[in-house]
C-alpha cells in the first residue's frame, strides 16, 4: 500500500514538473508583445508654436518649424516659412517645442529590449551615454558593445523603438577583488598594478569610448591606465577612485559621477581616509563625519580644478535620494514602479534594503537625508563656481527618471533652464556633437519634444509631452500612450519572466 502511494506521489510530481517545464518553454517562445517604431516619410510642420531657445534662455513666440528627411530644414516666424503640401500640419499654438533629452549616465541592460527601452522614446530622451559594456561575451545582465551598436543602428533605421547609444564605457574597474565576483575574465581585469591597467585599456582599445574607473583601483594603476588611455585616445570617466584625491581625478578624468564624491574629499579627513583606501576594508564613508567636519575651502578647491580642466560632473542625486528615503513612500511607492518587471524590483529592492539594514536607527536614517541635502547644496556651489554639469540618472527606469533629475538640480539651486542645459546644450558640446544635436535650429537632427506647459517657468512641465519627434519619426499622444501601456503590459508578463530566466540559464552570471 506505502510502495503504491509513494508511486502516485511520484508520478503527480512528475507530471507537475512536466507542466512547470512545459510552461516554462511556452513563456520562453512566448512571441515578445512589441511596439512598432514609427517610420514618417513625410514632411513634418509645427506651426504657431513657441520655441524653447535653451542656449539664450528666451522664448520664441508664433514659429514655425519644418522637418524633413530626419533633419530640421527651416526655422522661422510663421509667414515666412513656406509649409509642403504633403506635409503632417501641426499646430502647436499654445504649446512649446524644445530640443530631445539626454541621459548621460545610463545603464542599458542586456533585458532592456524586452522590458523598458521604448520609454526612452516615450519619455523624450533620445541619446544616452551607457556606462558599463559586457566583462566577458554573453553575459546575460550586461550588453556587449555590439549589442549596444546594433540597437543604435536598428533604432535609426525605424526598426525599434529604442534611443541612440552616443558613449560606450568598458565595464567598471574595482581593483583586484573582480574576479572574486566575476569568473571566466582576464587577468588583468583586476587591473592590480601598471602593467594590468595598461593591458585593460589596449583591450578595450576600439571597442568602447571611454574606460570607466571605480572605487578600488591602486594609485599606480590608475595613472598608468590615465596615460595608456590618453595615448589610445579613450576618454577616462567613472568614479573618483578612494586612493585618488577630487584634484588629481579632476585633471585626469573627462567626467566625475555622483556628488558624494565632493562630500568624501572636502572633510578635514579627507586625506587619511585616501590612505586607508589601500586596504578595502579599512575605507568607511562616515557620513556623519563628512557633514560635520565639511569644509567649504576644500569643495571651492575642488571646484576650481573642475572648472579648470573642464571636467564633466554627473552628481545622479537620485542615487542618494533612494539611501535618504529608502523606507518612504517615496522611494517605494513611486508610481513609476509600474514599469518595472517584478524580477527587477526584488534584485532592486535588496540594494534599497540593504541600506537601511546596515543602520535602521532613526539616527542613521537623519544622516542619510542631511548627506542627500547636503549633496544637492555643492552642486548648487559647483554650478555657481562654473563646473559643467550634465543630467545623468544611474537610475532604475528608462527615461521617465531623466525628468526627475532635472528636478533634483533645479532643487540643487540651477535655474530651470540650466537644469535643461545639462540635459541638451551640454551633453552635444560633451560629445562635439553641438551642430547635430541640443537646439532648434536649421541643420540639427530633428529630435525635438513639444509640451503642453513651459518649463521655463516650472520644471515639471517637461513631463507634460504631447508628442516627441525622433530622427524626424512623429510619435503623437496616442503612440506615446501606447508606449507607456506595453511597457507597463511588460512588467506584468510572467512569459517575459520566462525570458529574463532562460537568459540567466544560458549564460550564467557569477556577480
Amino acid at each position: 500500500m506505502i510502495i503504491k502511494k509513494l508511486k502516485m506521489v511520484t508520478r503527480y510530481f512528475f507530471s507537475l514538473v512536466v507542466f512547470l517545464l512545459a510552461l516554462f518553454a511556452i513563456g520562453v517562445l512566448w512571441p515578445l508583445d512589441t511596439v512598432e517604431p514609427v517610420v514618417t516619410e513625410v514632411p513634418i510642420a509645427i506651426t504657431n508654436v513657441s520655441i524653447l531657445d535653451i542656449n539664450s534662455g528666451e522664448v520664441l513666440p508664433n514659429r514655425s518649424v519644418l522637418i524633413k528627411d530626419q533633419k530640421i530644414r527651416t526655422v522661422g516666424v510663421v509667414a515666412e516659412v513656406s509649409i509642403p503640401k504633403d506635409a503632417i500640419i501641426i499646430d502647436g499654438s499654445d504649446q512649446f517645442l524644445m530640443p530631445s533629452l539626454w541621459d548621460m549616465h545610463a545603464h542599458v541592460y542586456k533585458t532592456a529590449p524586452m522590458l523598458d527601452m521604448p520609454l526612452y522614446i516615450g519619455y523624450g530622451v533620445t541619446n544616452v551615454r551607457d556606462m558599463a559594456s559586457c566583462p566577458k561575451a554573453n553575459d546575460p545582465f550586461v550588453p556587449c558593445p555590439e549589442d549596444l551598436k546594433r540597437w543604435t543602428q536598428a533604432a535609426v533605421d525605424g526598426q525599434m523603438v529604442a534611443p541612440r547609444v552616443q558613449g560606450m564605457a568598458s565595464w567598471h574597474l574595482n581593483g583586484p577583488s573582480i574576479h572574486r565576483r566575476i569568473k571566466g575574465i582576464p587577468e588583468f581585469f583586476g587591473t592590480a598594478d601598471a602593467q594590468q591597467a595598461r593591458e585593460l585599456v589596449r583591450h578595450y582599445s576600439g571597442k568602447v569610448d571611454a574606460i570607466k574607473v571605480y572605487n578600488y583601483i591602486p594609485r599606480a594603476a590608475y595613472f598608468a591606465l590615465v596615460e595608456e588611455a590618453k595615448k589610445l585616445g579613450i576618454d577616462v570617466i567613472g568614479h573618483r577612485p578612494h586612493a585618488i584625491s577630487a584634484i588629481e581625478a579632476a585633471a585626469n578624468q573627462k567626467s566625475i559621477e555622483h556628488a558624494r564624491f565632493i562630500l568624501h574629499e572636502s572633510f578635514d579627513g579627507s586625506e587619511e581616509l585616501r590612505k586607508l583606501a589601500a586596504n578595502r576594508k579599512d575605507w568607511y564613508e562616515d557620513r556623519r563625519r563628512m557633514l560635520d567636519e565639511h569644509n567649504p575651502a576644500m569643495a571651492n578647491a575642488i571646484f576650481e580644478a573642475m572648472k579648470t580642466s573642464g571636467t564633466w560632473y554627473v552628481p545622479t542625486h537620485l542615487t542618494r535620494r533612494v539611501d535618504a528615503y529608502a523606507d518612504d513612500p517615496l522611494i517605494l511607492n513611486d508610481p513609476l514602479l509600474r514599469y518595472m518587471h517584478p524580477l527587477i524590483k526584488w534584485q532592486w529592492l535588496e540594494d534599497v534594503n540593504q541600506v537601511i539594514d546596515k543602520n535602521p536607527s532613526a539616527e542613521a536614517r537623519k544622516t542619510y537625508r542631511e548627506f542627500y541635502e547636503k549633496g544637492l547644496e555643492l552642486t548648487g556651489l559647483a554650478h555657481q563656481a562654473g563646473v559643467k554639469i550634465l543630467v545623468g540618472t544611474d537610475y532604475i527606469i528608462a527615461g521617465a527618471t531623466v525628468h526627475d533629475e532635472l528636478q533634483q538640480l533645479v532643487l540643487a539651486g540651477l535655474t530651470p533652464v540650466d537644469a535643461l542645459r545639462a540635459a541638451t546644450l551640454s551633453p552635444a558640446e560633451y560629445f562635439g556633437l553641438e551642430d547635430e544635436y541640443g537646439q532648434i535650429a536649421e541643420g540639427m537632427t530633428a529630435d525635438v519634444i513639444l509640451l503642453r506647459n513651459n518649463p521655463f517657468k516650472d520644471i515639471g512641465h517637461t513631463m507634460d509631452i504631447e508628442s516627441v519627434i525622433f530622427n524626424g519619426n512623429l510619435y503623437d499622444r496616442n503612440k506615446l500612450q501606447e508606449i507607456y501601456d506595453n511597457v507597463e503590459n511588460r512588467a506584468r508578463s510572467w512569459t517575459i519572466a520566462c525570458k529574463i530566466v532562460w537568459e540567466f540559464i544560458k549564460n550564467p552570471a557569477s556577480y
